[in-house]
């Protein structure tokens, strides 16, 4: 299965020139792409002008039929609108970018605040063990965001958890921090 979602990465950047390939970044290994709109724009275009491989649903969607047989869903999500402002910190990753764990646990945290479903709970746990275990910390964060991740500690962490998830803020982000220090 992952060599498939990293098969349908580098045949997405290809689609797109190559001066803007590196503003693709891949969000989640579900294949969750984000970009500002110009290289999104490319990409719509590619394959509505019949990219092979690349399909648009009816809904607008877009599919790639992987090597291994079977297709692969890919999500293009504009950078700056909705829920994702930015990515914080990205590494190359073929001809794109691969979003860091620290942006992972941050975008999964706003995912919790919003809905807080089991397996968002359990994937928001999961990255924040991660990120602890790479001895990661959450850059300074945005207003907007600082709240959406402590929203998520307050509302779905049990103390403990919450206790990592300050130390994962670090002094960058020391009034969430508190926050979450005063449950």
């Amino acid at each position: 299965m992952r060599e498939a979602l990293v098969e349908c990465f580098q045949a997405l950047t290809a689609l797109v020139r190559p001066e803007i390939r590196c503003q693709l970044v891949l969000k989640t290994e579900d294949l969750d792409v984000a970009a500002p709109p110009e290289p999104l724009l490319e990409i719509f275009e590619v394959v509505m002008a019949g990219a092979p491989g690349f399909s648009i649903g009816p809904d607008g969607s877009i599919t790639m039929e992987a090597s291994l047989g079977f297709e692969v869903n890919i999500d293009l999500i504009q950078l700056g609108a909705g829920s994702i402002g930015c990515i914080y910190e990205s590494k190359p990753y073929f001809e794109g970018a691969l979003a860091s764990k620290a942006d992972l646990l941050r975008l999964r945290a706003v995912t919790v605040a919003c809905r807080a479903e089991d397996g968002d709970v359990l994937d928001l746990k999961w990255l924040l063990a991660a990120v602890m275990l790479e001895e990661q910390l959450l850059p300074r964060l945005a207003e907007e965001d600082l709240e959406s991740v402590v929203e998520a500690g307050e509302r779905a962490l049990p103390p403990v958890w919450r206790l990592v998830l300050a130390a994962a803020l670090g002094e960058e982000n020391h009034r969430g921090v508190s926050r979450l220090l005063l449950l």
